[in-house]
């Protein structure tokens, strides 16, 4: 299977979860930062927002005149309920903490001035800023925008698609922001969100989302109702043939779960991941 990674039985990988390295970390507070600096010190003081938690974020601190860290945070923290619980308290923990990180760091540069007043290079580098920042969050497995974040709960309530519900949802808030701001700054507000997606994606290039796990050999009987205690039913199974290979597709959380799972429940089976961009079955996209 092409770009695929043997982990086998490897009991150094199967001592529990895996540390936080150093990288991990560096990435998870300059994430913060730079989407602290890019609300704090562009994006809000020009009166322009990028969609999501974010942007309802600066219209109640404009309204209230209240800190807009404290709105970051009561805005995202009850999400974190309506994400997958299979995700398990690690996953849960990395999301909570960069809530509180990007909170406390937006709330630090409250009392700075903005780097620029000219609304054009505030929604570029506001964006930009923003974008990044968030990619570099998500990228260690964090959280910054609770209002996309629930778009996937959303989506097993209505025939909307995922990408349809976020453009949904981002464009009422623009529309807000335009009668709360003027339709001005609702167009600058526009760049600023268009700037944020695409540096976004830029920053998570190469990053997935999904993971195809083939396991061939060991007890597949009992690893199959293992997954279905640990991962729940969810997982859509991609081949099988009972007693001799299963093939099934994961989220890259529960990656290390199922590395556990495997440990105890088949420790001599041979399996190989590979990273997935889509679940769909008739548009598999496979990382190089």
């Amino acid at each position: 299977m092409r770009g695929a990674m043997k982990i086998g039985y490897r009991p150094k990988r199967f001592k529990g979860p895996s540390r936080i390295g150093w990288p991990a970390v560096f990435s998870f507070l300059a994430g913060a930062v730079l989407i602290a600096v890019g609300l704090e010190l562009f994006l809000k003081p020009n009166r322009l927002v990028a969609g999501g938690a974010q942007g309802i974020s600066i219209m109640l601190s404009h309204i209230t005149e209240m800190r807009m860290g404290l709105f970051l945070f009561l805005i995202n923290v009850p999400f974190l309920f309506v994400a997958d619980p299979r995700f398990g308290k690690k996953t849960a923990l990395i999301r909570l903490a960069a809530l509180l990180a990007t909170a406390a760091v937006t709330v630090l540069l409250d009392p700075i001035p903005p780097l620029t007043e000219h609304s054009l290079a505030a929604s570029m580098l506001g964006g930009l800023a923003l974008g990044c920042g968030a990619g570099l969050v998500l990228r260690v497995g964090g959280y910054t925008d609770g209002v996309n974040e629930a778009a996937y709960w959303v989506k097993r309530k209505v025939s909307l698609s995922i990408a349809e519900l976020v453009m949904l949802v981002n464009l009422s808030i623009l529309a807000v922001a335009g009668f709360l701001f003027g339709w001005e700054q609702a167009i600058y507000s526009v760049i600023a969100y268009f700037i944020a997606y695409q540096s976004l994606r830029f920053t998570m290039r190469g990053h997935h989302r999904y993971t195809m796990v083939h396991i061939c050999g060991g007890s597949l009987d009992a690893v199959r109702l293992e997954m279905q205690r640990v991962l729940g039913s969810g997982f859509p199974v991609v081949t099988e043939k009972p007693g001799e290979d299963l093939t099934v597709i994961i989220t890259r959380e529960q990656e290390q779960p199922l590395r556990e799972l495997l440990h105890e429940a088949a420790p001599a089976a041979t399996v190989s991941m590979v990273p997935l961009q889509s679940a769909k079955h008739h548009e598999y996209k496979y990382l190089q």
